[in-house]
């Protein structure tokens, strides 16, 4: 037996309210007391513990992944590991309870290698093109296809899930590049609009709506009913502050406008945001300016905007980015904007190009506040489609948003939207997540638009391409680092790996059961130990095809890498059983490995249909399997099947096109 005594008055913080340890017991178990002011909420966490809370008095509300309940005096609670959960007080007195927690290894491995599918709907956004040129690789190996393969494996698992992206039509890199052409706006905005979406489905990346904002009367009046809620809260105000002008004709310079040092990092950067470091800046903050109208050292006035005082939002932010589970690097850039103390940022900027901003004539409303709603927006002209009820006006905590993006707009997405989210819709808990990307390189430089550094998804994809590009893409995605796409590593992968290993197995294994058992999968007979360890293989590689698909292990380099690993794998096996007198005299082995192989090829299809959908449903047709599930075990074929891999041999057979063979057509674009 042993006692423990504490005091109210020597309580700490924890988690973000009251806490006191009341000592430990066997096997990892802990005790402590808690207490939740009236009105206080504690910090979203998890961890790998099985933990209880009983509550001895007061009440409030317990929200957890599952949803919200509410709990009193005498209610207890359970938490599984890993499963976020916030306790939050809307009484007037206190909420006292016990904490009681223990580990289990067993129960917490567990939990870590579930990829249970997220409650529906999931709205899945790639972040919004600029309409100012065409998507080159750079772009697509971020966003669009992350997005898209993560939408079709969660289809496959059953989920309700939906790949949102547009046009980005108001954004001030499309005035800038209208100036260049001397078009207006709108019609650069319509132009690359649908450039874009044909360079989309040429990478077979399937978007279940696709929002063009230039025109919309409808999205025009929900961004205004939007400002005006902005307008009306408390963080936001109207009021003269800095501003940089041009020297010579005193334009007024954000964004591409204006050049110079970045007040974070010290790196060079332009108006508003740093790429390198992801920092905000406020323009006449910039070390070292420089107007790109002029190419002359901008002068500094003022201007009365609206200003968002977004140091008054911390404190939601920070709660938002703790129950996200956000990456440590948006975690970094969070910790690294708080240093700086009062941040007010700007949210209407003199532009003759964008949405009006109400109340301030002349200026428009940031296309950055306007996309965060615009979002909101896309789901509810999804609804009108689908003859769903979404309502922008009304989001609900039912709703999952995941964000892909690369990492410089990790300001926006993560930090300045929850803030504006929690100035207007004050009701709505949103549930986001987020994957983010950095820079992909082309021959050790950034991809570039202007200078004319860029491979463009036009230049090599097509119907007999598209899969080689989209697993070369996956291989080397930037997930964590920046890497590096050259055309000669591209034709490697088509050659090498996809002709070289991938078409080879499998025209081998095409031969033979068409050989030896009239295209018809046999049944197996005699299993040794080589045989007995390629079919947990098998399933090896599909649960971690599942884990590197799934949001919380999403890689598609690993997917890739694995997908690459098994196929060399298979091949290996199956010269390791390619001889002839044996196959003559021990039939029985025969069979088992060549209906083990034919097993493996249908998992290959079903597991590559949301990286490569299209060779994925060639072969899969040939197998007589589906790609619209995804498999929850290995399963071997069951003897008799067809199994006709021509098609896609003689589909997939080399080609002249010169991503696979070393011509110039496809080089980079350097102006």
């Amino acid at each position: 037996m042993r006692k423990s005594t504490f005091s109210r008055t020597e309580l700490s913080r924890a988690f973000g309210i009251d806490m006191a340890t009341l000592g430990t017991g066997g096997a990892g178990t802990g005790f402590s007391f808690g207490k939740v002011g009236p009105g206080v909420t504690s910090q979203p966490h998890r961890h790998d513990e099985i933990e209880a809370f009983v509550v001895l008095s007061g009440a409030g509300k317990v929200r957890t992944d599952r949803g919200e309940i509410s709990v009193k005096a005498g209610d207890v609670v359970l938490f599984h590991p890993f499963e976020a959960h916030v306790l939050s007080n809307d009484g007037d007195e206190d909420l006292n309870f016990v904490d009681v927690y223990w580990r289990d290894g067993k129960a917490a491995l567990d939990a870590a290698t579930q990829t249970p599918t997220p409650r529906g709907p999931i709205f899945i956004f790639s972040t919004p093109p600029t309409p100012n040129g065409d998507l080159h690789l750079g772009h697509l190996s971020g966003p669009y296809f992350g997005a898209d393969v993560y939408t079709r494996f969660l289809r496959m698992k059953g989920a309700e899930a939906y790949h949102l992206t547009g046009s980005d039509d108001y954004q001030s890199y499309v005035a800038r590049r209208a100036d260049a052409d001397q078009a207006t706006p709108a019609k650069v905005a319509r132009h690359y609009a649908d450039e874009i979406r044909a360079t989309l489905a040429l990478l077979d990346c399937e978007v279940h709506s696709f929002l063009s904002t230039f025109g919309d009367d409808a999205y025009a009046e929900f961004q205004a009913a939007c400002f005006r809620g902005l307008l009306s809260s408390t963080a936001v105000d109207l009021r003269e502050s800095p501003a940089l002008f041009d020297a010579v004709s005193g334009d007024y310079l954000y964004e591409p406008d204006v050049s110079g040092l970045c007040p974070d990092c010290g790196g060079s950067v332009g108006g508003n945001i740093c790429e390198e470091c992801g920092a905000p800046n406020l323009c006449h903050d910039l070390g070292a300016a420089r107007s790109r109208h002029s190419a002359e050292a901008p002068v500094v006035g003022y201007v009365r905007r609206a200003q968002l005082a977004l140091d008054r939002c911390y404190a939601n932010i920070d709660r938002h980015l703790r129950s996200s589970g956000a990456p440590v690097r948006i975690m970094d850039l969070f910790a690294r904007l708080r240093q700086r103390g009062d941040f007010s940022l700007p949210i209407t900027h003199p532009s003759a190009w964008g949405l009006p901003a109400e109340g301030l004539p002349g200026q428009v409303i940031w296309i950055w506040p306007e996309m965060a709603f615009g979002f909101l927006y896309n789901i509810q002209a999804l609804a009108r489609s689908l003859g769903r009820d979404w309502n922008a006006a009304k989001p609900s905590d039912d709703w999952q948003i995941v964000h892909f993006f690369g990492f410089d707009n990790s300001f926006y997405h993560a930090l300045l939207y929850p803030a504006l989210y929690s100035e207007v819709f004050s009701h709505w808990t949103p549930r986001i997540r987020y994957h983010v990307n950095e820079f992909y390189l082309l021959d050790g430089q950034k991809f570039s638009t202007s200078r004319g550094h860029a491979v463009w998804g036009k230049d090599v994809l097509d119907p007999k391409t598209v899969d080689v590009v989209r697993l070369h893409l996956a291989l080397t995605r930037p997930e964590g680092q920046r890497t590096n796409f050259t055309l000669d590593a591209l034709r490697r992968t088509g050659n090498e790996i996809f002709q070289g290993i991938w078409l080879n197995w499998l025209d081998a294994l095409h031969r033979d059961i068409q050989q030896d058992f009239g295209g018809r999968v046999p049944d197996a007979g005699d299993w040794a130990s080589a045989e007995r360890a390629f079919f947990a293989q098998i399933e090896t590689h599909r649960a971690a095809m599942e884990r590197a698909y799934s949001d919380e292990g999403f890689s598609l380099r690993r997917a890739a890498a694995q997908a690459c690993d098994f196929v060399r794998d298979c091949l290996i096996y199956h010269q390791a059983q390619d001889y002839a007198a044996a196959r003559r005299l021990y039939p029985a082995r025969t069979r088992t490995s060549l209906a083990l192989q034919a097993t493996a090829a249908a998992i290959l299809a079903q597991t590559l249909a949301p990286l490569m959908p299209r060779f994925a449903s060639t072969l899969a047709r040939g197998i007589g399997v589906s790609t619209e599930k995804w498999p929850a075990s290995v399963r071997r074929l069951p003897p008799g099947t067809i199994f006709d891999i021509g098609p896609v041999l003689g589909f997939y057979a080399k080609s002249d096109s010169p991503i696979l063979n070393d011509q110039r057509a496809c080089e980079p674009h350097e102006s």
